[in-house]
């Protein structure tokens, strides 16, 4: 039997499979730019690929990507500075908004990648790994004093945003199976998170293209469109016939005019009449005749 594959969990209990879209998400939340307090001094800028950071002056804050700050903290380098929405206070404001059932959306406070920022700033700090402030370790090594509140909140926050998005989704299903209709109905993920789409992503639009299938209402959605298609298809065909037809008739009287001219040219003329060897002949009858050009 094989095993089945790992699962991955930054927050909540929602386990995500590791596929790509999860590596390139967390991947890409390392451009985020994050404030570090470095430790050394360096006075020249340093040229990265995304661009110039620094310089750096110790006790000077400085803004850097993720990535570099994570290296510099776990290198002892830099302390990280908390983003402004790693702050116990907000998450419970944005945990409160996301258990209000008026709500269909998704608090605003929250950035896009806020999941693989904090996880990625939680590791590189030591606090939710059991090596820092909260595992036995000394309160100053960790530039989050109360790490374990911010871990729990932000773990509340992913597993009330996964539910909201299951009762979103239920009440969409329900909605096109009581209401047959053409126009469907949408679902609100307005401020939905990096993680959080990917968590739904394939399993939305899979059972939803099934749900279409056994219901039958692809067919249907279909033929109108079909129909329509048709329509101007036919349309463009008649048009490109009567282009050719058009085209055909033109090239007839085309070629009539230029045997008619070539009738024309064929014609004799009054002229002078000239043997093969260019010598003139002159035709027999009335002494009042008229000479031409033998053609042959």
């Amino acid at each position: 039997m094989t095993s089945a594959p790992p699962s991955v969990s930054f927050f909540g209990n929602t386990p995500l499979s590791p596929d790509r879209s999860i590596a390139i998400s967390s991947f890409l939340a390392g451009d985020e730019p994050i404030a570090i307090i470095p430790s050394f001094h360096h006075p020249e800028p340093l040229g990265l690929i995304s661009g110039q950071v620094g310089p750096f002056r110790a006790g000077m804050d400085t803004v850097v990507p993720l990535w570099l700050a994570v290296m510099l903290r776990r290198r002892k380098l830099a302390k990280i500075i908390p983003p402004s929405w790693m702050d116990a206070d907000l998450l419970k404001e944005v945990l409160r908004f996301e258990r209000d059932p008026r709500e269909a959306n998704f608090s605003s406070l929250l950035p896009y990648r806020h999941a693989e920022i904090a996880q990625a700033i939680l590791a590189a700090c030591r606090a939710g790994s059991g090596t820092g402030a909260s595992g036995g370790g000394s309160a100053g090594d960790s530039e989050i004093p109360d790490a374990d509140r911010i871990k729990l909140l932000l773990e509340d926050i992913a597993t009330v945003r996964m539910d909201k998005i299951r009762r979103n989704v239920h009440t969409l299903s329900s909605q096109i199976l009581s209401r047959p209709s053409r126009v469907q109905p949408i679902i609100d993920v307005t401020n939905i998170g990096s993680l959080e789409m990917h968590a739904v992503k394939s399993f939305v639009t899979e059972s939803f293209r099934l749900h279409r299938e056994l219901s039958g209402k692809g067919n249907a959605y279909s033929q109108p469109l079909q129909s329509a298609e048709g329509s101007r298809k036919e349309n463009a065909e008649s048009r490109s016939n009567g282009s050719r037809l058009d085209g055909a008739s033109r090239g007839r009287l085309r070629a009539s005019r230029l045997v008619r001219e070539d009738d024309d040219l064929q014609e004799p003329r009054p002229l002078e009449e000239i043997d093969g060897d260019g010598e003139e002949v002159t035709g027999h009858g009335d002494t009042g005749q008229s000479r031409i050009r033998r053609h042959r």
